[in-house]
């Protein structure tokens, strides 16, 4: 499939060029390897053996190259000068067919995945959001990392890695969208140009995940920091749930930028913490509500429990005044991004993926702008219960009384 947007002002054109397939398509003994695959396929192909020929065929000109394995797709991207479009879309979809898997890379490419892993472990506050996933979706794909673990990495096969790039690969299973100065069906002609070998295939299905949670989850984990690193996270709402635009303005509310709830309650009036925020994440079946911190360590009970009441706050006492600011920032956001290439190529490009059917910007405004006050409160106490709260903490900890 073929999604272009024209935006003949620019002078830039951005390729994103996505596979729907993740960490939820794969089987627990190869977790991590949809991730590995898209290490492995900048190493080198039949055309391009050098890794360097890979990044400097785009690096040369002036453009960015790189990629992004997530929970249901993987995105391969560029974003260019727009006489270069043709060039980089030979490289990408070369990338995609032609890429060697030769041995030495793959091991090579073990030790710096494993090190990727290290980091995050290393991480306090990286460490809260893995050990958060696991406490909300365990036993699941959700529940672990996208990179998978040390263990798969290292006893991963080439064999396995080929079956699953074969099994998922696939025309039927790709999208590419181009955004910025080109001609459509310039676009078209160079993809079916470049894909004209590539297996028609069929789509897997990723298996479905059902959250169950039907009391409170927490894990601590002790490390000689100087902060409390904190991760709450609540089950929340796919990408296509009608809920979806008021659970989006209630984070907002909540943690979104310096006028928000958390930022003033916990960081300007107690100063209890110097970051703090709250995000979304929505899937195709499923999603979450979650609040990070870092917080004080000698006063980090004080802190959760002002999350908290802030959290239950949100489920009856929210203005229209205060509505009203964060519809105008969310979309005053949006509109700004619309002038980069980039993001138009992936907003168009993560909607084909997820559902064949691409809103526009004015359209999900315009749901956003339709979301009421009694929506947003309706939709805190929905899902932002207590018994279905999930706390993870790294640092000097002992189990905290307010959870």
């Amino acid at each position: 499939r073929v999604v272009t947007d024209s935006m003949p002002h620019t002078h830039s054109a951005s390729i994103s060029l996505g596979a729907q397939v993740g960490s939820r398509h794969e089987q627990d003994n190869i977790a991590g390897v949809a991730h590995f695959i898209e290490h492995l396929l900048f190493k080198g192909t039949k055309n391009m053996p050098d890794s360097l020929q890979i990044s400097e065929t785009i690096e040369q000109t002036g453009g960015t190259l790189n990629a992004a394995t997530e929970h249901e797709s993987t995105i391969y991207w560029c974003k260019i000068v727009s006489d270069f479009t043709k060039q980089s879309l030979n490289l990408l979809f070369d990338m995609l067919q032609n890429s060697l898997f030769q041995p030495k890379s793959i091991e090579l490419e073990r030790h710096v995945i494993i090190e990727e892993l290290n980091g995050v472990n290393d991480d306090p506050s990286s460490r809260t959001e893995a050990i958060l996933d696991e406490l909300m979706w365990p036993c699941t794909a959700l529940g672990r990392d996208i990179a998978g673990t040390k263990d798969t990495v290292t006893c991963m096969s080439r064999e396995e890695i080929l079956n699953f790039l074969s099994t998922h690969y696939v025309g039927s299973n790709i999208v590419l969208s181009v955004a910025g100065q080109l001609e459509h069906n310039q676009v078209v002609e160079a993809a079916q140009q470049y894909s004209a070998q590539m297996s028609t295939g069929e789509k897997v299905d990723a298996t479905e995940i059902i959250s169950t949670q039907s009391s409170r989850r927490f894990r601590s984990e002790y490390r000689d920091t100087e902060q409390i690193h904190m991760s709450m996270g609540f089950p929340g709402v796919g990408r296509r749930d009608p809920d979806r635009y008021a659970v989006d303005l209630l984070c907002t509310i909540l943690g979104e930028g310096m006028s928000s709830r958390l930022f003033n309650e916990i960081r300007e009036k107690r100063g209890l913490a110097y970051d703090i925020g709250s995000g979304v994440l929505h899937l195709d079946d499923i999603g979450s509500i979650q609040v990070f911190a870092g917080l004080h360590k000698n006063k980090y009970e004080e802190a959760i429990d002002v999350i908290v009441s802030e959290l239950d706050r949100c489920k009856y006492d929210v203005p229209e005044s205060e509505l009203d600011k964060v519809k105008s920032l969310v979309s005053g956001r949006l509109k700004l991004r619309l002038e980069d290439t980039r993001f138009i190529s992936g907003w168009n490009l993560s909607q084909e993926l997820s559902s064949s059917e691409i809103r526009s910007p004015d359209e999900v405004l315009r749901d956003i702008q339709a979301v009421t006050v009694s929506d947003v409160t309706k939709v805190a106490r929905k899902y932002m219960r207590h018994d279905r709260m999930n706390v993870s903490i790294v640092g000097p900890v002992r189990e905290p009384s307010v959870i």
